[in-house]
């Protein structure tokens, strides 16, 4: 069972009952990992990337014995708590009983891939893409595209044939006719989401599926948080 919570545009909680994973604390107007910490819970910090909208530096005020930090090895982090494990793109780390692969980005850092038991087959795993996306802005010029493009199938080549229980994934409004191409259609066609496809950084509206998404995948089960602190069991 895993239990998400709606942080704040691309920041969640999951919790399995035994930890919090918090993915890319950036704001959290509810408190939630606040509470969390009052209750004695333990927490892993997850940071994709530096980006500000990723990346509080506030985190290392939670920093505690039961306090982890997973972080890209670009973020400032090492030497300022207490454990604190620095990832590059392609590698593979094993904490207690948690497998944890960092996949690349196509934009700064990487994305996370982590399996909540090694030792249980069945156990949970958990993607968040940080800004792993198809970043194609309708404005641009075409070379720019291109590159945009080359970039994305590089990355989501690597994901081919991945099976994850709950992905978080960018869904954002600024690249308009585009904001599917990435998250809601490409990185579908690549990898099997079992329990919930949950749209992040989206920089606008909520995401309503189009039908050319619903034709394509009507039968990826879909949670798309309604505002800051929004919760789904799975």
């Amino acid at each position: 069972m895993l239990d998400v919570t709606f942080l704040a545009h691309s920041g969640f909680v999951v919790d399995d009952g035994k930890r919090c994973y918090v993915f890319d604390y950036y704001k959290d107007p509810n408190n939630i990992v606040w509470q969390l910490a009052k209750r004695g819970r333990e927490l892993w910090f997850f940071v994709s990337h530096t980006h500000g909208d990723h990346f509080n530096p506030s985190i290392t005020e939670f920093d505690g014995p039961q306090t982890r930090y997973i972080c890209h090895q670009d973020v400032p982090l090492e030497g300022k708590v207490k454990k604190c494990i620095t990832m590059r793109p392609g590698q593979d780390a094993t904490l207690d009983d948690v497998g944890i692969h960092m996949y690349g980005s196509t934009d700064e850092g990487g994305s996370f891939y982590v399996k909540t038991n090694t030792a249980n087959i069945d156990s949970d795993s958990i993607f968040h893409a940080g800004d792993l996306n198809w970043w194609h802005w309708l404005g641009d010029t075409p070379e720019n595209n291109a590159d945009a493009k080359r970039m994305a199938w590089r990355e989501f080549k690597e994901l081919e044939g991945l099976s994850v229980d709950v992905a978080m994934f960018p869904v954002d409004n600024r690249l308009e006719d585009a904001m599917e191409w990435g998250g809601s259609i490409e990185f579908l066609r690549r990898v099997d989401v079992k329990k919930a496809f949950i749209p992040m950084h989206l920089n606008g509206p909520l995401w309503t599926p189009s039908v050319y998404f619903e034709a394509l995948f009507g039968d990826v089960p879909i949670w798309a948080p309604q505002k800051d602190g929004d919760e789904c069991t799975f």
